[in-house]
Parts: structure tokens; C-alpha cells; sequence
């Protein structure tokens, strides 16, 4: 199995995975997860910057996080819903993918096939961050993940992320189908 960056013709395959992964989180956000899956295999064709796959025979993990910038999702979903559904998307993913301060990175997602769930996708996907953070200078990387999420805990505890708070509110859980989230941070 090798993890390399995202390439244009991944897209399609890349973005199965992460509304596999996120449905629950991405029809609260648009409401209809193949509204989604169509926006973000749009996205993900023509942005590719931070984006890794995990490969073997096919993708079957797809990675996406920020550190030298973030990814123009809030022009493009302005652009593809209109202002107002496109601000409160864009608003929407904010709020679980913030823009990173300087010498900050933010893990916007891993997504792994459920074929492949435990079989070290999601390890060799976050080693490759980790590193590609570390090499650009970084000194903190931090992500957000439901407190329901064990196997995403499991995944950032095991590499030295630690549970900085949680956040326990109605705004999450109406438009994330869950109340609590864990902000987890590594010190690098």
C-alpha cells in the first residue's frame, strides 16, 4: 500500500470514500449527501493542494488537511449554491475545519473504505501528515472528531494527540448529528 497526493482523475473515487466516511455529518451540512458527493468531486477535481490517498490496487483512503493555506471551499460553494446556501455551508465546514494559525495545521478529514477500516489506512494517512507538517515547519497539528468516533480517537491517540476540550452544544448536534466533539491537538 503506498499514500501519495491526490491527483484530479482520484476525484471521483476519493470523494466515495469520504461520503462514506461522513454522511452524517455532510447531509446535515447540504442536506442531501448526493448533493455533496456532486459538489465535492467538483471541488476535489480542480483542488488537489493537501490532499493525500492511500492506495492499494484502488483507493481505499483519502486524507485531506491544512497548513500552508486553506483550500477555497467557501468561494466555491458561493459560487455552486449561491450566497446565502453557500455561506452557510462554507460556514458549516468551518466550524469543524477552522483555518489553522500560523505554524498550526488542521486535519479537515480522514475517510477509509469500511472494507479497510483497521488495516492501517488510516495510520499510513496520518504518518504522512504528520511528517509533511513536521518537514514545512509546523508545531501543532489539531483535529476536531465526534466523541461517538472511536475508532478516530483511537487513530489520533495512538500517534500522541491528546483531548484538549469538547465542545457540547445544539448547534453541532442539529447540524452534525452529533452534540460532542472533541478538539484534539498534537504538539510536534
Amino acid at each position: 500500500m503506498r499514500v501519495r497526493k491526490l491527483e484530479k482523475e482520484d476525484a471521483r473515487d476519493a470523494v466515495r470514500l469520504l461520503v462514506l466516511a461522513f454522511s452524517r455529518e455532510l447531509n446535515g451540512i447540504f442536506g442531501d449527501t448526493e448533493l455533496a458527493r456532486e459538489l465535492f468531486f467538483k471541488f476535489f477535481s480542480k483542488h488537489t493542494e493537501e490532499c493525500l490517498v492511500a492506495e492499494s490496487e484502488r483507493i481505499v483512503g483519502f486524507a485531506s488537511y491544512s497548513f500552508r493555506q486553506r483550500l477555497p471551499v467557501s468561494d466555491f460553494l458561493r459560487k455552486e449554491l449561491g450566497f446565502v446556501k453557500g455561506v452557510k455551508a462554507s460556514l458549516l465546514i468551518r466550524y469543524l475545519c477552522p483555518k489553522p494559525k500560523k505554524g498550526k495545521a488542521v486535519i479537515n478529514f480522514i475517510a477509509v473504505s469500511p472494507l479497510r477500516r483497521n488495516s492501517g489506512v488510516g495510520s499510513l494517512l496520518l504518518e504522512k501528515i504528520i511528517e509533511s507538517v513536521r518537514e514545512g515547519g509546523g508545531k501543532e497539528i489539531e483535529c476536531y472528531v465526534s466523541v461517538d468516533n472511536d475508532e478516530g480517537i483511537g487513530l489520533l491517540t495512538k500517534f500522541g494527540f491528546e483531548i484538549v476540550k469538547m465542545l457540547d452544544n445544539r448547534f453541532a448536534e442539529k447540524n452534525f448529528g452529533a452534540k460532542q466533539w472533541y478538539l484534539m491537538r498534537l504538539q510536534l
